[in-house]
């Protein structure tokens, strides 16, 4: 690192002539010279400027390698190496028949992914009356549920002695039903239809009797005994039809009365089970299963109140942020088929053209934005406490010596780092102004002013003397005489040396110029 106070080695310098010479000085002071002989200046104001330098190599402040995110083959090529881009502007893009499946895939799952996060942002009069639907079911799932669960928590209730007396109403009613088959209208018929059907054996009897003695006797009533005998088989056949008839009616009621008494039985014995395990508790099985489908069913509900409320008041914001993480996530994927400018730069590389197959590894395109330059320098512990962030900064470059940029420093790294055995900072210095010539990694020259003193009195670094007692010039007065002036120097500018001391602007000083001697020393033989 370089730095402005070179005047300590001008200083060596001078001491050592002065030292040499200090008896000449001291008796040269004390005399009265020609005014020809003297050569004078005056104490001058001057800017008195306090910097720190350093070098780096030029940066742009913005700069990025822009690498694709899937395979497949490009498709076009919209830029060139310098061409000038705008943030968002398609650089590269991949032929979609040619991606994976996955990329493909994302096409169809950002349409579903916009459907549904539009669902949550402007629900419809459909969606909410769906909604107001599924509430209704809801609530009347759990209303079962907890119906239900009492009944099962409670299984000897009212409705189990309830049930006992009915099923026993009907074991009686079936009983006596049974009792009063054998005497009811069925049974009567039964017997009427058997009296009718004896009445008509009876007659068939006698008119069978009366036909065979009229063959026996030859009797000229035959055909009508025949006709008689026919007759009466008629009727003793439609009468046994008839008895037989009601006799199978009979039968089927009294069965039927029977079946009637053994569903009762079975019944009222299932009723007086049902009430007798009732008596023992809840079944433990039976009361789970009943308890979780009412915490299912309760859950249910609130899930689809909540819906419903969102529909109604606005979506949970949660699920809007997951719903626009599908939207991205899915837009995500298919941009990886395109290469975008991510800021308004310059095209420095261009690795690809139509047809060629994309790899991950290599930069599609490399892009800077030179119109914001930056140079980062290293400088050492014993001066970064001097500069601030804001102060102004002269950057010059050594391949271009006519060209001089001006900056200002906009960031001091807080972590040093050890550099040979020495501890550097990094200082950041952006450059407000910019020209064409200027190239990226070109080194530069930056000096940091760090303080400005705009009335600093100054004098040529030959008016400056040394000798034991310390720094002093001689000041000219009105009647060409000299009088000594101790100071104290400080910065070097240029071809002058800051200096305080009892000296006011204007104020004329002698300027020695030491001359060579024989022995080579400017003050002569010492």
């Amino acid at each position: 690192m370089k730095s402005k106070r070179l005047w300590l080695i001008i200083g060596g310098v001078i001491l050592v002539m002065v030292c040499a010479g200090v008896v000449a000085v001291q008796v040269f002071a004390s005399r009265q010279p020609a005014a020809a002989a003297l050569k004078t200046t005056e104490v001058t104001q001057i800017i008195a400027v306090s910097s720190v330098e350093s070098s780096g190599s030029v940066a742009a402040l913005q700069s990025a390698s822009l690498f694709w995110e899937t395979t497949g083959a490009v498709a076009a090529v919209y830029v060139k190496v310098g061409d000038t881009v705008r943030k968002g502007d398609v650089l590269m893009t991949i032929d979609p028949v040619t991606a994976p499946q996955n990329v493909i895939q994302a096409h169809i799952d950002l349409v579903t992914a916009q459907d549904a996060l539009n669902a949550l942002l402007h629900p419809g009069a459909l969606d909410i009356a769906n909604a107001q639907k599924a509430v209704a079911d809801a609530e009347q799932a759990l209303e079962d549920a907890e119906r239900n669960l009492k009944y099962v928590e409670n299984p000897a209730g009212k409705s189990l002695y309830d049930d006992l007396q009915d099923k026993k109403l009907a074991l009686d009613t079936a009983q006596a039903n049974a009792q009063l088959a054998h005497v009811s209208l069925a049974a009567s018929a039964v017997k009427t239809a058997e009296d009718d059907m004896n009445l008509a054996y009876s007659r068939l009897q006698r008119a069978q009797t009366a036909m065979d003695d009229c063959i026996k006797i030859s009797c000229g009533e035959r055909v009508w005994r025949e006709d008689e005998l026919n007759t009466a088989q008629k009727e003793y056949q439609k009468a046994w039809d008839a008895f037989q008839t009601a006799k199978l009616q009979y039968e089927i009621n009294v069965a039927n009365q029977a079946d009637d008494v053994t569903t009762a039985q079975e019944e009222y014995d299932r009723a007086v089970a049902n009430l007798n395990a009732a008596l023992a508790g809840p079944d433990t099985l039976e009361l789970q299963t009943a308890q979780v489908t009412v915490a299912v069913a309760r859950a249910d509900l609130a899930d689809k109140q909540e819906t419903l409320n969102e529909l109604l008041n606005g979506a949970d914001p949660q699920d809007i942020a997951a719903a626009q993480a599908n939207v991205l996530s899915a837009q995500a994927t298919i941009d990886s088929l395109t290469i975008k400018a991510p800021f308004d730069g310059e095209v420095l590389v261009v690795n690809y053209r139509p047809d060629d197959a994309v790899s991950q590894s290599l930069a599609a395109v490399m892009l800077a934005n030179r119109s914001l330059l930056h140079v980062d320098v290293s400088v050492d512990e014993t001066d970064v406490s001097e500069i601030q962030v804001g102060n102004p900064v002269t950057v010059t470059f050594n391949p271009l010596p006519d060209v001089e940029l001006t900056g200002i420093v906009a960031q001091i790294n807080p972590v040093g780092t050890a550099v040979q055995g020495l501890i550097k900072y990094t200082v950041r210095v952006d450059l407000v102004e910019t020209n064409p010539q200027v190239l990226l990694g070109m080194t530069a020259d930056v000096m940091i002013v760090t303080n400005e003193d705009e009335g600093a009195l100054a004098v040529p670094l030959d008016a400056v003397q040394l000798d034991p007692q310390g720094e002093f010039v001689n000041r000219v007065k009105a009647d060409n005489t000299l009088e000594r002036v101790d100071i104290v120097s400080g910065q070097v500018q240029g071809d002058l040396v800051v200096i305080t001391g009892p000296l006011q602007p204007g104020d004329k000083v002698q300027v020695v110029e030491p001359q060579p001697t024989d022995n080579g020393s400017p003050f002569g033989p010492g």
